[in-house]
C-alpha cells in the first residue's frame, strides 16, 4: 500500500520536577475548600464541576441557566492561564467552591482561583526519559474526594494530593511503565472507591480496572478485561483491551460502566473467526464493591479495525413504546450510536443507528453483533478500504446530553482508511499493532467534522453543524439551552442553540480547541471554561488528513468566559 503509515509512538525526553509548591501572598489566597463526599458526587451542586463529565451519568451538562440564547452574545473572556506546554490539552477543569484544578501534558497539575486564575499551587512530575506513549502526552483531568485530588500519570502511577496545599499524600505504582502501561484519563470515585483504567493497547498490555482506598492507595480489587477462553491459547496476557477513558456509575445498582479498548495486536494469524477476544472493544458492567464483571456487550468481536470500545457511556432514561427505560447511550468508533437497557445493573442491547459513513460492516444483527463485509475487512494478506477510519466516527472526545431537549450531541468525524495486516511479534515495551494504515476522506464529502444533535431512542438526526477539519474536543450542554464545543483548524470556541443548532456566539482562541468545556458559578456568577491547545492523536496518526490542521498553532491556554 503506497504511502501507508505504520505505528508511530511518542517518546518523552527528561523533564525537571518542580514538585508541589504552595505559593504565598495575596495572589495565592485560596477560597475555602469543602470536603467532597459521596453524597455530593451522587448529587453534585450546579455551581460546581466535581468530575470530568459533571455527573456520574456522563451527561456533560450544567444545570446553570444564567447564560442563555438571548444573552450569550455578551460572553467575554475574563481570565486565561497558559500552561507552558505545546502538546495536546484535552483535560476538563474540576471546580469545588471556587478552587479549580487543571492538568496539562507531561503531568502538570495546577490549582487556581476559579474567579481570577491566581495560582494557588502547582506540581510537575519528574518523568523517566524512556517513557513511550502511542498518542501524545496528554492528561484528561483529575478526580476529587474528601480533601484529596487524584491524578494518574504517564509512568503509570496514581498520586493523591492534599487539595489545599498540593502536598503529596501518597504515590503508588499501578503497573510497569516499561511495558508501556500509562494512565491518561481521570480516575473515577464511586461508592468510596478510587477506580482507574490503563492505556497501552498498542503495546500488548493486559487491560484492567483497579479500585483503591482513596485514603491510602491500597488495592481493593483488580479486574482484567481479557478472557483467556476467548483468545487464542496463551495470548490473553498480551491481549490489549485497555480501559483508558473514564467510565460512569449507576449508584442505584452499584454498577460501574466502563468502555474497553482494542485487542493487541489488531490482526493476528493465530486467531480464528470464532475468537471474539472478550472483553476487547466492549462496554462492561462491573460490581463496584467486588470488581466482578457482571455482564457486557461487545461492539466489535474480533476487531481488526481498531474500533476501540472506550467511548463514554451516557446514562439516561429513554422512552420505548410509551415505557421509560433505564438506558445507556454510546457513540462507538465503528460509526453506530448504541442504546442499551441497564435495568438492574445490566447491559442489554436495544438498538443502534449509523451516525457516520460505515462500510466495514454490512449491518448489525438483532442482537447488535456486526455482520462483516469481507470486501472491507483486512487481514495479513489483504489490503482494504474501510469507513470509518481507526480514529473512529467519534474518538475519545465526549458527547453530551441535555435533559431539556432529550438529545445527545455527538462531535463526529467522517473519514476512511486503507488498512492491511502486518506481521508482528510480541516483545515487552515494543509496538504490537499488526497493521499498516493511511487515512483518506469519505468520497464526495466536503467536510470531516460534524457536530450532530441526535434523538438517542431513534437515531434520528435533528440538526448538524459541519467543519472542514476534524473535531477533537468535548461538548457541554447547559440549562440555558446552549451547546458549547470548539474546533481545530478554525481555533474557535462556539455556542449553539441546543434545539435548532443555530450558531449564537464564537470566540477565536490561540490554538485548536481539543479540551472538554465545563461551566460553574462562584458568588452567583456563571463561568464557562475550556482548554485550547491542539495536539493528541490527529497530528501523529491521521497522515494526509492531518494536513487539514497543519497550520494550527500550538500552545495550551485555559480560557474562562463570563457575561460582560
Amino acid at each position: 500500500m503506497k504511502g501507508t503509515r505504520s505505528f508511530r509512538a511518542v517518546r518523552l525526553g527528561a523533564i525537571v520536577a518542580v514538585g508541589a509548591a504552595l505559593l504565598g501572598g495575596a495572589q495565592a489566597q485560596s477560597p475555602s475548600y469543602p470536603s467532597v463526599t459521596d453524597a455530593r458526587l451522587t448529587s453534585p451542586e450546579a455551581s460546581n464541576w466535581l468530575m470530568t463529565r459533571g455527573n456520574y451519568s456522563n451527561w456533560g451538562y450544567s444545570a446553570l441557566g444564567g447564560i442563555t440564547a438571548k444573552n450569550v452574545a455578551g460572553l467575554r473572556p475574563v481570565w486565561a492561564y497558559s500552561t507552558g506546554q505545546t502538546e495536546g490539552h484535552e483535560g476538563a477543569p474540576i471546580v469545588n467552591n471556587g478552587v479549580m484544578f487543571i492538568t496539562a501534558p507531561m503531568n502538570k497539575l495546577f490549582a487556581l482561583n476559579a474567579t481570577n486564575g491566581s495560582l494557588l499551587w502547582k506540581y510537575e512530575r519528574e518523568l523517566p526519559d524512556d517513557i513511550t506513549t502511542c498518542c501524545d502526552v496528554v492528561n484528561r483531568g483529575v478526580a476529587v474526594y474528601g480533601d484529596l485530588v487524584f491524578m494518574g500519570t504517564l509512568d503509570s502511577h496514581m498520586i493523591a494530593f492534599n487539595a489545599k496545599t498540593g502536598k503529596i499524600v501518597w504515590d503508588r505504582t499501578i503497573e510497569d511503565y516499561k511495558k508501556r502501561y500509562t494512565i491518561t484519563s481521570a480516575p473515577l470515585v464511586a461508592n468510596g472507591k478510587l477506580i482507574t483504567g490503563v492505556h497501552g493497547g498498542e503495546y500488548g498490555v493486559r487491560g484492567f480496572l483497579e479500585a483503591m482506598d482513596p485514603k491510602t492507595g491500597k488495592t481493593q480489587w483488580k479486574s482484567y478485561t481479557t478472557v483467556e477462553a476467548s483468545y487464542p491459547a496463551g495470548s490473553a496476557a498480551t491481549g490489549g483491551a485497555p480501559t483508558w477513558l473514564t467510565g460512569g456509575y449507576d449508584a442505584a445498582t452499584k454498577t460501574v460502566y466502563w468502555g474497553v479498548g482494542n485487542p493487541s495486536p489488531w490482526m493476528d494469524p493465530r486467531r480464528k473467526a470464532t475468537d471474539d477476544l472478550k472483553w476487547s472493544s466492549s462496554l462492561i458492567a462491573v460490581d463496584v464493591n467486588t470488581g466482578k464483571i457482571k455482564t457486557g456487550f461487545q461492539y466489535s468481536p474480533n476487531d481488526a479495525w481498531d474500533y476501540d470500545g472506550v467511548n463514554e457511556p451516557i446514562l439516561i432514561d429513554t422512552v420505548q413504546n410509551g415505557k421509560t427505560v433505564k438506558s445507556i447511550v454510546s457513540a462507538h468508533r465503528n460509526g453506530y450510536l448504541y442504546r442499551f437497557d441497564r435495568t438492574g445493573g445490566g447491559v442489554k442491547y436495544l438498538n443502534a443507528n449509523k451516525y457516520v459513513t460505515v462500510t466495514a460492516y454490512k449491518s448489525l444483527d438483532k442482537n447488535g453483533r456486526p455482520i462483516w463485509d469481507p470486501q472491507h475487512r483486512p487481514d495479513l494478506t489483504k489490503a482494504v478500504n474501510a469507513c470509518p477510519s481507526f480514529l473512529g466516527g467519534k474518538n475519545w472526545h465526549p458527547a453530551a446530553y441535555s435533559p431539556q431537549t432529550k438529545l445527545v450531541y455527538v462531535p463526529s468525524n467522517e473519514w476512511c482508511m486503507d488498512i492491511k495486516g502486518a506481521q508482528t511479534k510480541y516483545a515487552a515495551g515494543e509496538a504490537y499493532v499488526g497493521a499498516e494504515f493511511e487515512l483518506n476522506p469519505v468520497p464526495n464529502l466536503n467536510y470531516v467534522g460534524n457536530l450532530q444533535a441526535i434523538d438517542p431512542a431513534t437515531g434520528k438526526r435533528v440538526w448538524s453543524q459541519t467543519f472542514k477539519a476534524p473535531l477533537w474536543g468535548g461538548v457541554l450542554t447547559t440549562a440555558g439551552g446552549l451547546v458549547f464545543t470548539g474546533n481545530t483548524a478554525e481555533r474557535d470556541f462556539n455556542a449553539f442553540d441546543a434545539r435548532t443548532g443555530k450558531k449564537l456566539w464564537s470566540f477565536k482562541t490561540n490554538s485548536g480547541v481539543v479540551g472538554q468545556p465545563v461551566s460553574y458559578s462562584v458568588n452567583g456568577k456563571q463561568y464557562v471554561a475550556v482548554f485550547s491547545g491542539y495536539g493528541g492523536a490527529i497530528p501523529l496518526w491521521a497522515g494526509p488528513m492531518a494536513q487539514l490542521t497543519k497550520d494550527t498553532p500550538r500552545g495550551g491556554v485555559l480560557w474562562v468566559f463570563a457575561l460582560k
